[in-house]
């Protein structure tokens, strides 16, 4: 009887998550985007961007990145990915995985990705494959996405992006349930090397936008201190992230009203 609670608890807890996350657009990736804010469509130079936007994806260096995110300190209910992104010819090229649940729920995602610049215009495009697979006998399903970013550095140290994802409006077979589609656009800004400022405006079609903003600040060579807020849902969080030479590896902890607190961290290195 109390595992059969327990079960039910995690259930329902990971759907409350799963509602947010997709209702509100929540693909942000990496530690150091959680703890901004969970901005990052206009964040150059971040691992992730193969999901948060592809036109922004590094064509000076080869890059892999792993990623962990338990929501409310439960364990059954872990986000976990992996990326990797290489220049080619004058663009990008990057991949990624990234899981989502546990034994009796989880969510499996597959992206392949390329960007190109013309000119300071940066665009770029990713091709996702999402399963979703069901314990007890109930089945799974898959779907195919398309995302578009775009990206430009308006003034030395001011960036604008923006992204649409599932612009082909895809659907799980043998069901009406589309994925979420949703359309980003946002700014960052660095006054100065060591500091950057990031506002971003995240719909999805169904639910209410979602506001966000972040700060990430190098205090000392090396070591960068990070905070933000969310709105739809509400949440605050604050992080820190340490890199020298070829690798890095960054910390978040995000306070969501009301389920509490979700640890994040990442490792990046540069090949």
């Amino acid at each position: 009887m109390i595992q059969r609670i327990i079960i039910f608890c995690v259930i329902a807890i990971s759907g409350v998550f799963v509602n947010a996350e997709r209702g509100n657009a929540q693909h942000s990736m990496g530690a150091r985007s959680i703890a901004s804010g969970q901005t990052g469509v206009a964040a150059p130079g971040d691992s992730w961007s193969l999901f948060s936007n592809s036109a922004l994806l590094s064509t000076d260096e080869k890059r892999i990145s792993f990623y962990g995110f338990r929501y409310a300190g439960i364990a059954e209910i872990t986000d976990a990915a992996f990326s990797a992104s290489t220049p080619v010819f004058s663009g990008a090229a990057g991949a990624a995985v990234h899981r989502y649940g546990f034994d009796l729920f989880n969510e499996t995602r597959f992206i392949a990705g390329y960007k190109q610049n013309w000119h300071g215009l940066h665009a770029g495009i990713a091709l996702h494959y999402t399963y979703v697979q069901q314990g007890g006998n109930y089945g799974s399903a898959g779907a195919a996405g398309l995302d578009l970013g775009f990206a430009a550095e308006i003034i030395s140290g001011l960036w604008f992006g923006s992204r649409a994802t599932n612009i082909n409006q895809p659907k799980y077979k043998k069901t009406d349930e589309e994925l979420p589609r949703e359309l980003a656009a946002g700014l960052s800004f660095s006054p100065v090397h060591r500091l950057m400022i990031s506002t971003e405006i995240v719909k999805d079609v169904r639910f209410p936008a979602s506001f966000r903003a972040g700060l990430d600040a190098e205090l000392i060579t090396g070591f960068r201190a990070r905070t933000g807020i969310t709105t739809q849902p509400e949440t605050y969080s604050a992080g820190f992230g340490y890199q020298t030479g070829r690798w890095q590896i960054n910390f978040a902890v995000q306070q969501h009203n009301p389920l509490g607190l979700s640890p994040a961290i990442d490792f990046g290195l540069t090949l």
